[in-house]
């Protein structure tokens, strides 16, 4: 009989089949999983939410990864190094996963913002530098520059430089020093970006000569481009609480120098048509003094040209509702200061020359700011050039050592405009200048501010300070109001006398007008301080009305309460005066009496019509009185009223008349006070005669 396997050992022997079946399909079937997953994935790449971003502010970075690290990064990189490397990047972050979005800030490794320029986000591998996508390009953008804050409604201050920078500084100290807002500098290539930069300034330059800097934004800028100017005008739109200034930096042709040519020296005239001995910088062998002559040399640097543009350009600006002004050096004189006046100063060498392009300016309608301040070439020449500069060798100051070569060749020109007030300029720099050669003291006693900080310019500069009031300024400018005080009468209102008008308390420094009212109503000429009231104004009321003004203030006008005019009292009947004399010599003495007047009285007693103070008397307890008075030499001869007044007012009167002392003498009449008795002149003159006889009677005896 066959034996066959348990049922338990043949499931046994079934396993091992199964699992080797199971391996081979695995070995099948898994590179077949392997590659789905492959294929489905997506490719690596990094986006962002702007191209363009403000300084400091966030970048949102997407990024989606087939190569997912939980230390994949995002880092910002300039675009001047186009590789990833170490300590190179900017701002960065992890960037786990496959795909999400991270933050960066355009900021550098320690928190500042990035500046303006250009840059990339890099997608990088695991902690290392191995890029995981391409990198994405973005730019910072430049910060708007907003200014300090104003308020439009009230004037602004505008501080206005010029200074040739010579090449050779950018240091905004000694510009912080001169207090300025609005810059104009020549000779600056990158200074002018340099300076702006550390004074926190907007500015517009090309990188040049010229630039403008400016501490108010600039909301435009161009260039006018023209022929005889180095680099064109900078033209930057400033604005200025709600104005705008068109503001032009230049930097004028520095050949053709004319102004040597009276002075004996080239000055580099090289058109032709000219001597060629005005070629170059050297000595001639005789000054020029054909003004026609220098004056075409002059015409044939293009400065001329160039300030015909600046107007034009000038001109439309103003037509478009913005002020204009200008800072340059011009390499030229003014047609201001070589003048009959100066013909014999300076190696003018007795020349008066109307140099054509400030002549251009000024006819175009601007105004030379230090000239309009400071008239007088003589007291005040303002020379710029040639600065005495430290610690510069005069060999490089001096361009002809052998003469006088100080001109004022730096300027300062605007435009009038009931918006624009110049309120000063002066001079920055060294005080002293090059002669001949040599270091020398200036020549007066204008005003000139030397920095502290090292001046390192061949220029001496100008600053010129300007108020900007604009149309809320003006606007807003409207009268103040004056504080009106309370008018009023003093002085007894009643006929025949005088009362005055007291203003009351007024803003200090109005100016005030009079008009005295009765019953209200103008009184036709009473326009004093005082009024002398006449008779036929008794028992009517009177006031005065007081008019205030002051420049800056609405004029104000206030009334008086009114007043009674009372009627002139009536004298006493029973009071009397009685003169010792009717009549008295101007300068002599009148006896005068009284009575009728109350006990104890004070009495006081007057020659009118204008009256003269006679002196004072008590009455007696009877109600008399009796005194001698003096009559002032100085009253006029004619009939007088003598006047006692007494405690109330209540007048007594007496006529007197009042005789010259000449006509007393020649009338034989007698001087009151001063009478000699009829009967002693007698008895002198009989004395005279007895004494005369006796003494003839003794001659005769010693004979």
């Amino acid at each position: 009989m066959s034996s066959s396997p348990a049922p338990g050992s043949r499931r046994r022997r079934r396993v091992p089949l199964l699992a080797a079946a199971l391996a081979a399909g695995v070995l099948v079937v898994s590179p077949l999983m392997g590659a789905a997953p492959a294929a489905a994935a997506a490719a690596s790449e990094i986006t962002l939410s702007t191209a363009e971003v403000a300084p400091g502010a966030n970048l949102t970075v997407d990024f989606v990864t087939d190569r997912p690290s939980t230390k994949n990064w995002v880092a910002i990189y300039p675009a001047s190094k186009p590789e990833p490397c170490d300590a190179c990047g900017m701002a960065w972050a992890y960037a786990p996963g496959a795909s999400g979005s991270v933050q960066l800030p355009a900021k550098d490794r320690s928190g500042n913002p990035l500046p303006a320029g250009d840059y990339r986000v890099e997608y990088l591998y695991n902690d290392g530098y191995t890029r995981v996508s391409e990198p994405v390009a973005f730019t910072v953008a430049e910060a708007p520059y907003e200014g300090p804050a104003v308020d439009p409604t009230k004037p602004i201050g505008l501080s206005v430089v010029q200074l040739n920078l010579w090449g050779k500084t950018s240091d905004a100290t000694m510009l912080t020093e001169i207090g300025a807002d609005l810059i104009f500098v020549e000779e600056a290539q990158s200074g002018a970006a340099a300076i702006a930069r550390d004074l926190g300034f907007d500015y517009h330059s090309t990188g040049g000569s010229a630039g403008v800097i400016s501490r108010y934004p600039i909301v435009d800028a161009g260039v006018v481009s023209v022929p005889g100017t180095q680099g064109g005008w900078m033209k930057a739109i400033v604005q200025v609480g709600d104005t705008q200034i068109a503001a032009y930096g230049g930097h004028l042709e520095y050949r053709y120098y004319a102004t040597y040519l009276p002075r004996g020296y080239a000055g580099d005239v090289l058109a032709a048509g000219f001597p060629t001995e005005w070629r170059g910088w050297n000595k001639l062998s005789a000054p020029v003094t054909d003004v026609p002559q220098i004056l075409a040399a002059n015409e044939a640097s293009g400065r001329p040209a160039a300030a015909t543009a600046l107007t034009a350009d000038m001109a439309t600006e103003r037509a478009a509702g913005r002020l204009t002004m200008m800072g340059a050096d011009m390499n030229e004189p003014s047609t201001l200061d070589w003048t009959e006046a100066t013909a014999d100063l300076y190696d003018h060498n007795g020349v008066v020359a109307p140099w054509q392009t400030t002549s251009i300016l000024r006819d175009g309608g601007l105004v030379d700011a230090y000239r309009a301040v400071y008239p007088d070439p003589v007291t005040h020449p303002g020379f710029t050039w040639p600065a005495d500069t430290p610690n510069v060798s005069v060999s490089q100051l001096a361009w002809a050592p052998e003469a006088d070569e100080r001109d004022r060749i730096d300027y300062i020109f605007f435009a009038p405009d009931e918006r624009l007030t110049l309120e000063s300029t002066r001079i920055v720099g060294p005080k002293g200048d090059i002669v001949r050669g040599a270091r020398a003291l200036p020549v007066s006693d204008e005003e000139i501010f030397t920095p502290q900080t090292l001046w390192t310019s061949d220029h001496k500069g100008l600053q010129a300070e300007f108020v900007v009031c604009g149309d809320a300024c003006q606007a807003a400018a409207e009268p103040g109001d004056l504080v009106v005080g309370t008018p009023s009468i003093t002085g007894t209102a009643k006929v025949g006398a005088t009362v005055t008008a007291q203003p009351g308390e007024w803003t200090a420094g109005t100016g005030f007008a009079y008009q005295w009212l009765l019953d209200g109503a103008a009184i036709e000429g009473a326009t004093s301080a005082t009024f002398s009231i006449p008779a036929s104004l008794a028992g009517h009321s009177l006031s005065v009305r007081v008019s205030g003004s002051l420049d800056g203030y609405a004029p104000a006008q206030a009334a008086s309460a009114a007043v009674t005019i009372g009627a002139d009292e009536p004298v006493a009947e029973t009071a009397t005066i009685v003169p010792g004399s009717q009549t008295v010599v101007a300068g002599g003495s009148l006896r005068v009496s009284g009575s009728g007047f109350a006990a104890g009285a004070q009495l006081r007693l007057e020659l009118h019509s204008t009256p003269v103070n006679l002196g004072t008397v008590t009455a007696t307890a009877a109600g008399e009185f009796a005194t001698t008075v003096r009559i002032p030499a100085s009253v006029s001869a004619g009939v007088h009223t003598l006047v006692v007044v007494l405690p109330d007012g209540t007048q007594v009167r007496a006529a007197v008349t009042v005789t010259a002392a000449q006509e007393a003498a020649s009338d034989g009449l007698a001087q009151t006070g001063g009478e000699l008795p009829f009967a002693a002149v007698w008895i002198a003159l009989a004395a005279l005669g007895l004494g005369g006889a006796l003494l003839a009677r003794r001659r005769l005896r010693q004979q």
